[in-house]
Formats: C-alpha cells, sequence, structure tokens
C-alpha cells in the first residue's frame, strides 16, 4: 500500500439513510464536518474508502476534491441467519483529499 495511504486517517462507515434523504446535502456535511475535526487536529490530508459499484458516492467525492490513490478489496466476515460463516469481498478505491 503506498506511503501516502498508511499515514492517512480514514473516514468510514459513512451513509445517509433512509435513501429518502439523500440529495440534500447531508453527506456533504459529515464530510465537511469531519475534515475540519481533522484541520483542528492538525492533519493535513484525509482519504475516504469507496466500492466501485457506488458510483454515486464516488461522484460526491470528487466533487469534494477527493482523488483516486489505490484500488483495494474491502474483506469482511459474517454469519448468515443458516448459521453459517460467510465472507464478503469487494472491490474499492481509496481516495485522499488534501486539506487546506
Amino acid at each position: 500500500m503506498p506511503e501516502v495511504v498508511l499515514d492517512c486517517p480514514e473516514i468510514g462507515g459513512l451513509g445517509v439513510r433512509p435513501e429518502e434523504l439523500r440529495s440534500r446535502g447531508i453527506g456533504t456535511q459529515l464530510i465537511g464536518a469531519a475534515e475540519e475535526l481533522a484541520r483542528e487536529r492538525g492533519l493535513y490530508k484525509v482519504g475516504i474508502g469507496v466500492g466501485r459499484d457506488n458510483p454515486r458516492a464516488a461522484a460526491l467525492y470528487a466533487r469534494l476534491g477527493y482523488r483516486p490513490v489505490v484500488d483495494y478489496l474491502d474483506r469482511c466476515a459474517y454469519v448468515g441467519t443458516d448459521g453459517v460463516k460467510r465472507e464478503c469481498v469487494d472491490p474499492c478505491t481509496f481516495l485522499i483529499k488534501r486539506l487546506a
């Protein structure tokens, strides 16, 4: 993984629900608040991951100044309702924004 990613704080688990509330600026405000907290702590960049199957979120991040750095596979394990352990693998891209 590139050095620029390893020392970068990450915004994670971002989402707006229910879906009817999307496209109202809530995600933009959440990201702006996270960026402001990073600035207050003396950080000069912040990152966010986005699934390659989520072009809507990727477009938002691009509009806010985030640029792709590296592709990766996001993995998680869970136990289904049938009691069987499964693994989920999502192709993603990590994006970084340099803060002013």
